[in-house]
């Protein structure tokens, strides 16, 4: 009982130590909902929007990643994952040159001279000194941008390509590239 007491008044006081004022201040989110800015919405979780352009056109070219130096191959999907009854899997154009990834890039991202079709055809995933030796690019991007959640969008491709072309993609969006 003593216990029980002890960890009443401990759960009240953090309680009531925990109270912090809301400010009046209110962002606009991208798919414009009003949130409050200290607030974070619970739907602010969840994968991340990324957006990004390349030096030449790999939007066909299956994506792997690479460690932080190039060297090693950390990840890279299985042909399943690649196959259209999986859901989208190439990249969405946004115009202007911009794409908006639905395979999960990263900055360290590189491209295989497979494009999507070939790779969702196979068995299974080729082995990693193959693997390696497929990569085409190993520095594509021009950039990249993260953008925040998808569960901040209602429609993602079109409110971002509206984002793209009123060329506020750098101040809508956390450049990381």
């Amino acid at each position: 009982m003593k216990t029980f007491l002890i960890g009443s008044v401990l759960v009240f006081a953090c309680a009531c130590c925990g109270h912090k004022e809301m400010s009046n201040k209110e962002t606009t989110t991208s798919s414009g909902t009003d949130t409050p800015a200290e607030m974070p919405a619970m739907a602010d979780t969840g994968p991340l929007v990324l957006v990004y352009s390349t030096k030449e056109d790999h939007a066909d070219h299956v994506p792997v990643l690479l460690s932080e130096d190039g060297s090693t191959l950390i990840s890279y999907p299985a042909p399943s994952d690649l196959r259209p009854e999986k859901g989208a899997s190439k990249p969405t154009d946004l115009g202007k040159g911009y794409l908006l990834d639905n395979r999960g890039i990263g900055v360290n991202v590189a491209f295989l001279n497979m494009d999507y079709a070939t790779y969702a055809a196979l068995d299974k995933a080729p082995e990693l000194p193959e693997l390696m030796a497929m990569i085409t690019d190993k520095d594509p991007l021009k950039e990249l941008y993260s953008c925040g959640p998808r569960t901040r969008f209602t429609d993602i491709a079109a409110e971002l390509a509206t984002i793209i072309q009123s060329d506020a993609l750098a101040t809508r969006c956390k450049k990381l590239k």
